[in-house]
């Protein structure tokens, strides 16, 4: 059996494709339910849970899975190296499949961030009306920077009931709350950040299928200060990180 650990729209089309061209049963593991309900149409079984090592361990026991394929968010750091702990571990194959950055174009008000933390202070200096498209795991490090008090913080989040409480429980109000899944088109992002009067917007490099391309055409488009946190540098000593379903079914293949 094969394991994809995904929750991305990348991550389940990998899935389905290994387990088309494999002919292995595939199980997939996400971290909440509406992604099971995605993942469901591609492939034999879905997960649902955050997982420790010492649980990524006991599943590859259980399923006599022999070969991890992580698909993670690529700025899922732990997760991938939790991941490869427990490969390791159990002395089974693991493999990485990394959606490519978006280049990112000479513009004079973007910066460049390592992390969240870093990111709120920034956009606190450089603006009063800040624009989040990071996601909810990001929310208390913003919501809970001094140098934001005060300021209007608007958060583009799914609409999930597990999302919106923790914007209510991290004090946002509906005003302020963007609940809408993407990616979105350039001219959906423009409206946005027109209608918010945003001064400053945060994001990820989370490629094309994150929609970080129309994203930051927009927020240029308006004029805005654009703060990029950049993907945390992966580990790669033994293994590499693949950049297409293709290159994953090759090393798979080769395995």
């Amino acid at each position: 059996m094969i394991w994809v650990i995904s929750g991305t729209q990348d991550g389940r089309e990998l899935a389905g494709e290994l387990r088309r061209v494999s002919g292995e049963d595939v199980v997939v593991t996400v971290v909440s339910n509406y992604g099971k309900l995605l993942a469901a149409e591609a492939v034999d079984e879905v997960l649902v849970g955050r997982l420790t090592q010492a649980d990524m361990e006991n599943l590859i026991r259980a399923k006599a899975i022999r070969c991890v394929v992580d698909a993670s968010h690529p700025y899922a750091a732990i997760v991938s190296e939790t991941a490869r702990a427990a490969a390791a571990a159990c002395k089974i194959d693991y493999l990485r499949y990394e959606r490519p950055e978006v280049t990112l174009p000479a513009y004079e008000k973007l910066h460049h961030v390592g992390n969240e933390a870093e990111a709120a202070e920034l956009a606190g200096r450089l603006g009063e009306r800040i624009y989040l498209t990071t996601g909810s795991k990001t929310l208390r490090t913003f919501m809970n920077a001094p140098v934001l008090t005060g300021k209007e913080v608007w958060a583009r989040v799914l609409p999930t009931v597990e999302v919106l409480t923790i914007c209510e429980e991290l004090g946002l109000t509906p005003k302020y709350i963007v609940a809408v899944q993407g990616p979105f088109s350039y001219e959906m992002n423009l409206a946005m950040f027109v209608d918010t009067a945003a001064d400053v917007v945060v994001m990820k490099n989370s490629g094309l299928v994150g929609g970080t391309d129309t994203k930051l055409a927009a927020a240029m488009a308006a004029g805005l200060e654009i703060i990029v946190i950049d993907r945390p540098k992966p580990q790669t000593q033994g293994f590499k990180v693949l950049h297409s379903a293709a290159e994953v079914i090759r090393a798979w293949e080769e395995l």
